[in-house]
């Protein structure tokens, strides 16, 4: 998003030592996935907007739809491909919050279903959602927050370059 708000976001991320990572510049399933160049288009885009706005190249990727998306007429394991050979790290995720349904959730369910994921994974990456109609995710956060802090044996770490990413298809060794 390109508005003042989601710029101010991007500027706080980078400025408070969070990963900014990338996800798609228009989040149109049907043009990004058209083709390989399309995805590129896209991901450009995207690359060279989060750069001038904060001075970050990022290097993290998560696809529309997940490395297992059923939409794209393109067989991703190319776009994965693509993605290792410029150099970027894409991630899914193997905890799902069930907020990408169509209707709001209850903040209580998306909790309950974050700590159910993490309980049964080694290291968990959740997949949540902050779009304006999220509201009950932004909600449910903190107590996901305090419950994994309480746990004592858990640890919330941001993904960085060393981090193993977790994906529904493996990406190739980076050369």
């Amino acid at each position: 998003k390109t508005d003042e708000r989601s710029v101010k976001a991007y500027q706080r991320i980078v400025e408070e030592g969070h990963t900014l990572a990338m996800h798609s510049y228009s989040h149109k399933y049907d043009e990004i996935y058209e083709s390989k160049e399309a995805f590129a288009r896209d991901l450009n885009s995207l690359q060279e907007y989060l750069y001038e706005t904060t001075g970050v190249w990022p290097r993290i990727y998560r696809f529309p739809g997940g490395s297992s998306n059923t939409v794209s007429k393109v067989d991703m394991q190319e776009l994965i491909e693509y993605l290792t050979d410029i150099g970027i790290t894409y991630f899914d995720w193997n905890v799902a919050s069930g907020d990408a349904v169509s209707r709001t959730l209850p903040a209580e369910t998306i909790v309950n279903n974050c700590l159910s994921g993490i309980e049964k994974q080694k290291e968990s990456v959740i997949l949540m959602h902050d779009a304006s109609n999220k509201g009950t995710t932004i909600e449910a956060l903190p107590q996901i927050i305090e419950a994994i802090q309480e746990q004592g044996d858990a640890e919330l770490l941001p993904i960085t370059d060393e981090t193993v990413p977790v994906q529904h298809i493996a990406a190739p060794e980076k050369q």
